[in-house]
């Protein structure tokens, strides 16, 4: 527990840290070994999605803030949860709270491919009519509320350690970027990672505009949760892609990004 308490003090800052520097490193690479986009594309990205980050970060920061390691700490006094009974060895509890989060992670996802009001919210990500690691920020407000009441519950059932929340965020932070990104990886190094990891090939099959392609690859860390439940589809940096929303044709702004959940369509 003195660990839970030391890191639960800075963890805002852990996770801070952790995006900043994915987001370099990401970025970095971005702009080295382009697969597709211009600058010019990248720049009107950032000109939609980084207003949306922002408007994220001080919405969740007020609602918020550091709640759900609050809460993890809070669980985990009172002995409630999976871990907190089963009394693993604290570097399997970390490592099996990446693993165990990663699939929820998924399972939402695939969630808001499944049911039409998460989707309203969700199409939001999916309206980016370029991809790049800036739509990695390209989320709805409502989905990222919808999304903190599950994050609280799995706290409470598994009584995760905050270690391994810590050890999550960071790395999931930089897989976020780094599957949303527009960088062209040697055929056989992606080949190779993509036998355990997403890569960006394969998740800019995920947003596809092809409904068979926009149902499949939801994962973030691990491929393996869509080779498991039959949802997965190969690709590589020269598959033909068409990425964004197939009824909407024209570039979504911010305006129309916001406001997307409540129309019709």
């Amino acid at each position: 527990m003195e660990l839970d308490y030391a890191l639960k003090e800075d963890f805002q800052l852990y996770k801070a840290a952790g995006v900043l520097a994915s987001l370099l490193l990401v970025v970095g690479f971005q702009l080295l070994f382009p697969n597709r986009l211009a600058l010019r594309d990248l720049a009107l990205n950032w000109r939609v999605n980084l207003p949306i980050a922002l408007i994220n970060t001080v919405l969740m920061s007020l609602l918020c803030g550091a709640c759900v390691c609050t809460w993890a700490v809070l669980v985990r006094e009172n002995g409630i949860g999976f871990f907190s009974l089963a009394a693993f060895p604290g570097w399997l509890e970390v490592g099996a709270t990446v693993v165990l989060l990663d699939w929820v992670a998924w399972a939402w996802h695939r969630a808001n491919h499944r049911f039409r009001l998460l989707w309203r919210f969700h199409a939001v990500h999916h309206s980016d009519a370029h991809f790049d690691a800036s739509t990695a920020f390209r989320f709805h407000p409502g989905e990222l509320l919808i999304s903190l009441g599950i994050r609280l519950a799995v706290v409470t059932l598994t009584g995760l350690p905050i270690a391994g929340l810590v050890a999550f965020e960071v790395i999931y932070a930089f897989f976020n970027l780094f599957v949303h990104s527009d960088i062209r990886l040697p055929a056989g190094l992606e080949r190779l990672l993509g036998l355990v990891f997403v890569t960006p090939s394969l998740h800019r099959m995920h947003h596809s505009v092809r409904k068979s392609e926009l149902d499949s690859n939801y994962g973030t860390i691990f491929s393996g949760w869509d080779r498991l439940w039959r949802t997965y589809t190969y690709a590589h940096a020269g598959t033909p892609v068409r990425v964004g929303l197939p009824t909407i044709r024209e570039p979504v702004g911010l305006t129309r990004a916001l406001k997307l959940p409540l129309e019709k369509s």
